[in-house]
């Protein structure tokens, strides 16, 4: 694996540790959705969504990735995916938003709750089995031994992650950052997915 597929691994760890909603607390990992409102030297400024502004230190080699927009087609046998879902009105696991992972990359296999609804879920693994369906496609996702079945309607916001570099970290770029709040409160960034040229993180 090269260095730029090591480091996009790294900030592409969806879901693998269970984090709190950024308005908790409490120590230990959180996820923050935001937009940027200043980078003061290793200082990230964040307004998140819920209307907090929040100031998340960075290190100076914290893993950034920018995203790009991907077509259904392109998720085939083998891809490996990170697939927001909700229980659809048939029990089925829903898409509601997929992270594709660039070809030959793997990702940790897992299915946890995720915080973006209350009963949505994060489903990590690769796709055993593409079946096309009306209006979109039916993944089957190979987790952790178990065959999990993913409806995927076509309008579901599909991203794969791409290099981006500090300079990406500009005011009003929408963020998703992985962090970690220590014991004296503060916010340490251990991965960030930053919106370039029009295209957001939807996780």
């Amino acid at each position: 694996m090269t260095l730029l597929s090591r480091r996009t691994a790294l900030v592409l760890g969806l879901g693998g540790v269970a984090a709190l909603p950024a308005w908790a607390q409490q120590p230990g990992p959180v996820r923050l959705r935001g937009t940027i409102t200043e980078l003061d030297g290793n200082a990230l400024g964040v307004a998140t969504r819920t209307g907090q502004r929040l100031v998340v230190q960075l290190a100076d080699n914290t893993p950034i990735a920018a995203l790009r927009r991907v077509a259904l087609s392109e998720i085939t046998t083998g891809t490996a995916v990170g697939v927001v879902a909700e229980p659809g009105a048939d029990g089925e696991l829903r898409a509601t938003a997929i992270t594709v992972l660039p070809p030959g990359m793997r990702i940790t296999e897992l299915q946890n709750a995720w915080d973006t609804a209350p009963n949505a879920s994060m489903n990590n693994g690769p796709v055993e089995a593409v079946v096309d369906s009306g209006g979109g496609r039916d993944l089957t996702l190979s987790i952790l031994g178990r065959r999990v079945l993913v409806r995927v309607p076509a309008d579901t916001p599909l991203r794969m992650p791409i290099p981006a570099a500090r300079t990406d970290l500009v005011p009003q770029a929408q963020v998703f950052i992985n962090a970690t709040r220590g014991e004296d409160g503060r916010l340490s960034a251990s991965r960030i997915l930053v919106g370039k040229d029009g295209v957001d993180p939807v996780i």
